[in-house]
């Protein structure tokens, strides 16, 4: 009977503890916290606000859960998520942000030039350097003077490839020899004589001339070269030899380590990734245009070491030099496999396409009627897109057939209403909706001198068109404002303007830096180019 009575109660002040222990409804959600961070000063990023001396929240502790931030708050409010298991950390009151997101970054190629020679992806050409002279003829003469000596003189063979490195002239304005090279003023007529048994690349980082020898290679893997580059550039691009990103990269990537291990290429993606990774940079975004680069990421991701997350835009229509008719299939027949990481992989996920050149950057910029008064020999080299050109025509049929269009390279005025332009002419062909182009987050990149033109930026808003900026190229401002006069000063990067607007900007880091590219956002002030580009005058 005692016995009986000892139970009785038991039973009986069970519901009583348990009443008097709510658990908190996030551990009910959730579970317990798996780790708390304790002692910090933990910054929450969810001020949006340009106020100054608002810095944003900042508390002192957080709970997380498997790879999610459960809570922020208090270290006593963060103890209530705990359970027996949960590990604490005490951060000794040291700042804790989130993890780093490189909105814009070709990360493949610092992979290739700090691991390729570890593991043997080098380049196999003979490599001379050039120094430009003052004017172009001089320059392409010095070029293949420099050519045929090295061949001469070193013996050469037959078939060894050859690239020049063109440095600027001092005495020449930034970007002077990208625009002879665009132009045509420096093309492969010029160093075709005496350089007949040897392929020849003549750049200047990013842009650069073939030789007749090495269009020839080059089209023996991708016989659509020439139209490809008159598409992407201008008319007669292909016969002067112009050259490109695509050719300067692909030269490496799709030619000459065709028949490399992918094993290897994959095994310098990592290695990078974790260099990114100690940097505190967990997920990048970037254009990728050969499908061996495609192809490594996705080796890492089935092998579970991509060592951060990454978003891919295809630009395979530059990578594999389509022509028009290889453009149209390609997307047409590919659908709309885009993704997002809620619906996509964990690590790696195709997030789109893009095409890197719309209108351009340094002297080939696009103001159309905004800028009309500038000189003639200025306006003659503006690289606007138009029907039948490559960008517009990559965009157009891929938003068509449902893929998500994004990295619109270096915008101007002019290039972004063109680029709307696109978009509208894509959304009637497609019989799309405003809500359906602006749920697609299309975004356009760079913007040096986008400006804010009412009706462009009406359109920007209408659309959700998301402006990611790159405050570095505000050093190429000076020059372009003594090519078009004072009147270009308001176009240049009005990014306060834009915010305050009500229109979404993100910006990129230059590489792995992000701390001077925020520097020169707040700041509008270049490290080491000491100009403020509100008031043009010297920087205090």
């Amino acid at each position: 009977m005692r016995r009986l009575v000892t139970l009785i109660l038991v039973l009986a002040v069970v519901p009583t503890l348990a009443w008097g222990q709510q658990i908190h409804p996030l551990v009910g959600d959730m579970g317990y916290a798996d780790l708390i961070l304790t002692n910090g000063k933990i910054v929450t990023m969810d001020d949006r606000s340009i106020t100054p001396n608002t810095p944003g929240n900042i508390v002192e502790s957080m709970a997380v859960k498997g790879k999610r931030i459960m809570a922020v708050g208090s270290n006593s409010e963060m103890r209530e998520l705990a359970g027996p298991k949960t590990r604490f950390v005490d951060v000794g009151n040291k700042t804790v942000i989130p993890g780093l997101i490189q909105t814009h970054y070709h990360l493949f190629s610092p992979a290739v030039a700090r691991y390729g020679p570890e593991l043997d992806l080098t380049d196999p050409s003979i490599k001379l350097t050039v120094v430009a002279e003052t004017t172009a003829e001089a320059t392409a003469k010095k070029i293949r003077e420099t050519i045929v000596n090295a061949i001469q003189a070193r013996q050469l063979p037959n078939g060894q490839w050859i690239t020049v490195d063109l440095k600027e002239n001092d005495d020449n304005r930034r970007g002077t020899t990208f625009s002879w090279l665009y132009m045509g003023s420096i093309n492969r007529r010029q160093i075709d004589s005496g350089t007949e048994n040897n392929p020849v690349l003549v750049k200047t980082g990013l842009q650069g001339v073939l030789n007749t020898p090495a269009i020839d290679e080059i089209k023996t893997f991708f016989p659509d070269w020439e139209e490809s580059t008159d598409m992407e550039n201008r008319p007669g691009a292909g016969r002067d030899g112009y050259a490109a990103v695509p050719e300067i990269q692909g030269l490496s990537f799709e030619l000459w380590w065709k028949d490399k291990p992918l094993e290897d290429l994959a095994e310098a993606m990592y290695r990078h990734g974790m260099d990114m990774q100690k940097l505190g940079i967990t997920t990048a975004a970037t254009r990728i245009l050969f499908p061996r680069v495609i192809a490594a990421y996705n080796l890492l991701n089935r092998e579970g070491r991509m060592p951060h997350r990454l978003a891919y835009y295809v630009e395979s229509q530059r990578g594999n030099f389509y022509g028009k008719k290889q453009i149209h299939e390609f997307y047409k027949g590919s659908g709309a496999p885009w993704t997002n990481h809620a619906n996509g992989g964990e690590m790696l996920w195709n997030n789109g396409m893009c095409n890197e050149v719309w209108d351009s950057i340094y002297n080939e910029v696009c103001m159309g009627p905004d800028m009309p008064d500038a000189p003639a020999e200025v306006k003659a080299r503006e690289r606007c897109p138009y029907p039948g050109s490559k960008p517009w025509e990559s965009f157009k049929e891929a938003i068509i057939h449902g893929w998500r269009p994004v990295q619109g390279h270096a915008t101007s005025s002019h290039g972004a209403r063109l680029y709307i332009e696109m978009l509208e002419e894509a959304m009637r062909e497609g019989n799309y909706s405003v809500e359906y182009i602006r749920n697609l987050r299309t975004t356009i990149e760079h913007n040096i001198l986008l400006g804010n033109v009412p009706e462009i930026m009406d359109k920007i808003k209408l659309y959700g068109i998301i402006i990611n900026v790159n405050m570095g190229m505000l050093r190429d401002i000076p020059e372009n404002i003594r090519d078009y006069g004072e009147g270009l000063r308001k176009f240049a990067m009005p990014v306060k303007t834009w915010i305050n607007d009500g229109i979404r900007v993100t910006f990129e880091a230059a590489g792995t830096d992000f701390w001077t590219p925020i520097y020169s956002l707040v700041t509008r002030k270049i490290p080491g180019r000491d100009v403020d580009f509100l008031t043009g005058r010297a920087a205090p």
